[in-house]
């Protein structure tokens, strides 16, 4: 039998010796984040989990306006803010799951 011609993400995980929800993370913020968001991640100035919520809950013109009031927040201030971003995205979706049962 021959290998698979794509590579799970189990095995990209395992080769570049990060976890498998990290490559998930990563892949969300390629796919929703704007540019200098992805630029955070990989260099490191947000965690990537952070950058994801982000990048989900966010449209692009607003992930550039938190991006540049990053430097001047506190770290408790950015804690609360993207407590806040996430509870709201968690509800969002919470609320489109029950309206999307509903309807079938």
């Amino acid at each position: 039998m021959s290998a698979p011609m794509h590579p799970t993400m189990q095995q990209l995980a395992d080769s570049a010796g990060v976890s498998r929800r990290l490559v998930f993370q990563a892949l969300a913020v390629h796919r929703y984040g704007c540019p200098e968001l992805v630029k955070a991640a990989h260099g490191g100035l947000l965690a990537m989990k952070h950058c994801e919520t982000l990048a989900k809950a966010m449209p692009h013109d607003a992930q550039r306006e938190f991006l540049a009031e990053l430097p001047t927040m506190t770290p408790r201030q950015r804690h609360d803010l993207l407590a806040l971003i996430k509870g709201d995205l968690l509800h969002r979706t919470r609320k489109a799951r029950e309206k999307g049962a509903r309807h079938e």
